[in-house]
């Protein structure tokens, strides 16, 4: 009911899901987040199989159908089993009145096949949006830039959950060794040299070295921006909007906690979160800052030798881990949040030493806010330059390096989290 609205991070906060039994909890976060991400679908059934429009406002009610029809649909749960739960659930509801009714159209609608449904829709974008469930808007964006194909990957790159990626940290173990810990469901990441994949796992608190801090949950693809920045022992090193400390810790195990790190981010709460992990993760040298990167006054005159970027963005990068976000973006937000980009990266660029490295990062597949945004920058400061990443840098996928050297992960070819990273250097 809350999901599309809250995201599906703070629901599973507010009603505690992490203190579940694994599987209920497996269970919940399937079919809470595989109706998200067949929302449209699901609703186009249950739709077909009405005489008039549920009235708005029944929230509930759309909440019971929608998830007993996507475990119907999408799940082994035996059909009846849904069907009776739904039921059961609107009983012993305000809205037990409907209890017929959910379970007269449940029924109806577990026998509608889709394929149906689908073939009545002649335009070609209307049709490829439904059956992924993707906003019609966002599907002809993409089919505009990258071609039909390029867009169904993508699409069913999202509707797929991700497995869980860990980054090992080299301060407290190694790679093989996490390994040997985790077997037989973890395998080493064929894209980043300290990933790793499980394939099965209950709660991440409950695997072996998640106390003693042998590793961060970080997708590969997360984990390039501070490969990418080259940290050194000795450098003054800025995390701009660091919570909740993932890249910080990274990039203290790069630098063997011998550089000066400070994090900063505009939320309190979630820098009390990224202290937390610090210290699980052994990262003794980084600092913290609440402060707003939008405004000039925020780093005062302290300087940098690399700065870490990774800005606030649309996240159509992360859509198979948060199918919320393709519901609750508008056509409008790329160029809105590219503005909001803008303005941080030029107030963070005057605190970059001449001679210093700036990587910027987004999790984002959309131009505005990647490779137009860096053009914009060069424009406006002729004192840089892009630092192009070599083609043939270790662990970097096929495709991922485009013309220009800039970094351009799709979850549709390289199996990773969308992101957008490009290198820059400062001359004077």
């Amino acid at each position: 009911m809350r999901v599309t609205r809250d995201g599906l991070a703070l629901m599973l906060d507010e009603h505690q899901l992490t203190e579940l039994d694994p599987r209920d909890r497996a269970l919940t976060l399937e079919i809470t987040a595989g109706t998200i991400r067949h929302l449209t679908l699901l609703d186009a059934v249950l739709k077909s199989c009405l005489t008039r429009p549920l009235p708005k406002g029944r929230h509930f009610l759309h909440a019971v159908l929608r998830t007993a029809l996507y475990q119907a649909m999408f799940l082994r749960i035996p059909t009846r089993a849904a069907i009776h739960q739904a039921v059961e659930l609107v009983k012993n509801s305000p809205e037990h009145p409907k209890a017929g009714f959910v379970n007269a159209l449940l029924r109806q609608a577990v026998n509608r096949n889709p394929e149906e449904l689908l073939t009545t829709i002649t335009d070609p974008i209307s049709q490829l949006a439904l059956r992924h469930s993707h906003p019609e808007w966002m599907v002809n964006r993409w089919c505009q830039e990258h071609g039909f194909e390029t867009t169904t990957q993508r699409l069913i790159a999202n509707n797929t959950p991700p497995p869980l990626t860990l980054r090992i940290n080299s301060l407290k173990t190694d790679r093989n060794s996490l390994l040997t810990a985790l077997t037989p469901h973890a395998q080493p990441h064929p894209h980043t040299p300290h990933g790793i994949m499980i394939s099965k796992t209950g709660t991440v608190e409950n695997l072996p070295g998640y106390q003693e801090g042998w590793f961060a949950v970080q997708d590969a693809a997360a984990q390039w921006p501070a490969w990418l920045l080259t940290p050194q022992p000795g450098e003054e090193i800025l995390d701009l909007c660091a919570a909740p400390g993932g890249k910080s810790a990274q990039l203290a195990d790069l630098t063997h906690n011998q550089a000066n790190i400070l994090a900063v981010d505009l939320h309190a709460g979630r820098l009390q979160r990224l202290q937390t992990n610090l210290h699980r993760l052994g990262a003794t040298r980084v600092t913290t800052l609440h402060g707003d990167a939008t405004r000039e006054t925020v780093l005062g005159e302290r300087q940098f030798h690399k700065i870490l970027a990774d800005l606030p963005c649309t996240g159509t990068g992360v859509i198979r881990r948060h199918p919320e976000i393709k519901w609750r973006r508008q056509p409008a937000d790329p160029t809105r949040m590219a503005a909001l980009q803008q303005l941080m990266l030029d107030n963070v660029a005057r605190h970059l030493l001449p001679g210093g490295t700036l990587v910027y990062a987004v999790c984002s597949v959309e131009p505005e806010e990647g490779v137009e945004q860096i053009n914009r920058f060069l424009h406006h400061h002729p004192n840089w330059q892009r630092l192009p990443i070599p083609p043939s840098t270790p662990f970097m996928p096929d495709n991922a390096i485009t013309p220009c050297g800039d970094c351009r992960f799709d979850p549709g070819m390289h199996a990773m989290d969308g992101f957008f990273i490009s290198r820059l250097q400062r001359l004077t």
